[in-house]
């Protein structure tokens, strides 16, 4: 349980493990806040249009559904109220080539609750987790664009290691 500053008082903020029922208040969280750029699906379709005749949300809703599938996932979930506000993955990498990496993965706080440590509550209860599981390296990646994580990170003490390019073209190109 953690408690943080709230408007007219204090809020408790309860960070639990996720369960199969939470997945609708996940994806709702998504459809709410990943907007402005922050992710490769919103950039793709800005540029060649909806892919499969789905917007880009809806994309990026089942790939982080699919995601929380895998058995090597853990997903926590930070509950106000009752009320699902924002969630967390950490993925444990044991196998080659990547032994011993824990992975911060999928991410988010609803919008409404932004600006309030719960971001940054979630992020550090999955590096917990990662560390109780035998993680020697901790990683995690985001877009450029995504101030607000990229500070949260930052501020936990990850430090960028490298940066990388992500080309599209059409696949009707006068380019072979």
């Amino acid at each position: 349980m953690y408690r943080k500053e709230g408007g007219a008082g204090k809020e408790d903020v309860r960070i639990r493990q996720a369960v199969e029922g939470d997945q609708e208040a996940i994806a709702a969280i998504n459809r709410r806040a990943w907007s402005g750029g922050i992710t490769t699906h919103e950039l793709i379709e800005q540029r060649h249009g909806p892919i499969d005749g789905r917007s880009w949300i809806e994309h990026i809703v089942d790939a982080v559904a699919a995601h929380m599938r895998q058995p090597d996932v853990t997903t926590f979930v930070a509950e106000v109220e009752g009320r699902i506000v924002g969630y967390a993955a950490a993925q444990m990498r044991k196998e080659r080539p990547a032994p011993d990496i824990g992975v911060i993965s999928y991410n988010a706080v609803d919008p409404d609750y932004q600006g309030q440590g719960i971001g940054t509550a979630l992020i550090q209860r999955v590096l917990s987790y990662l560390q109780e599981q035998g993680a020697r390296v901790l990683a995690v990646w985001t877009l450029e664009a995504d101030e607000p994580a990229r500070r949260i990170y930052e501020r936990l003490g990850f430090e960028e290691l490298t940066r990388f390019v992500y080309y599209t073209r059409p696949r009707t190109s006068n380019r072979p």
